[in-house]
């Protein structure tokens, strides 16, 4: 209950949720938690510096995302910023958290970007970790990345809340599909996406050789304008497959 009281950094946060007691064995249960928080952290023990400035040097500068980070600190850069529909009002209580801690970092969520930046680092996705004839992932990062950890086999349940959705697996980071599902959204076997909480959602989609983004800052809204944007986008395709 007291997860987020006060001030707190990336070091904070891991240390409150180790004290916190296991809701199942680790390995046997997937469900939407603060394991990628926990994740930030553990990539600033082993850099030896912040969560972002080890980003920032290690993917952001080097794939030319600019506008990308935790806090806007340029005019331009507010004056450019979505802000949540006041009837989004958990979405608006999110902001004024994720704003009024700066010093948070967190690895599950809390960056802005553009749609620019976001397509360079989509576009790296979709070329397998090269982005302009430099290499950022490894192959075997990659697959490892693009695999369905939690599938038939894998000794892994879930629940109802569901966040990959119908149809899809679980990488690293990202949802995996493997197959069309009782929803029947199209799209390719194999593709990629994340629906984050703002709604900001990526599609990569190796098979039709594409990548999609949407970038609104709604969170009452989302389903639905995902499912009409993932339709806007797969029927511009003569055959697409998954279905």
């Amino acid at each position: 209950d007291h997860l987020f009281d006060g001030q707190f950094n990336n070091a904070d946060l891991a240390e409150r949720i180790g004290k916190l007691p296991l809701t199942r064995q680790p390995g046997t249960f997937w469900r939407y938690g603060h394991s990628a928080d926990v994740l930030g952290r553990v990539i600033e023990v082993a850099a030896g510096e912040t969560l972002y400035h080890f980003m920032k040097r290690a993917i952001f500068d080097p794939l030319g995302m600019k506008h990308t980070k935790f806090v806007l600190d340029t005019a331009d850069e507010l004056a450019l910023r979505a802000e949540p529909l006041p009837s989004d009002l958990n979405l608006v209580e999110q902001e004024r958290r994720r704003r009024s801690r700066p010093e948070w970092e967190s690895g599950g969520g809390g960056l802005v970007s553009t749609i620019v930046d976001y397509g360079r680092f989509a576009q790296m996705l979709l070329d397998r970790g090269m982005f302009e004839g430099k290499r950022y992932l490894s192959t075997a990062a990659v697959k490892d990345m693009t695999t369905d950890h939690i599938g038939p086999g894998s000794g892994i349940g879930h629940d109802y809340f569901f966040f990959p959705g119908d149809g899809f697996g679980y990488g690293y980071g990202l949802a995996v599909r493997t197959s069309a599902g009782e929803t029947n959204q199209p799209g390719s076997i194999g593709e990629l996406k994340w629906d984050s909480l703002s709604g900001t959602y990526i599609g990569i989609d190796p098979k039709l050789d594409m990548f999609y983004l949407l970038m609104e800052q709604t969170d009452n809204e989302r389903g639905p304008i995902r499912v009409a944007f993932r339709k806007l986008v797969y029927d511009a395709f003569a055959n697409p497959v998954g279905r």
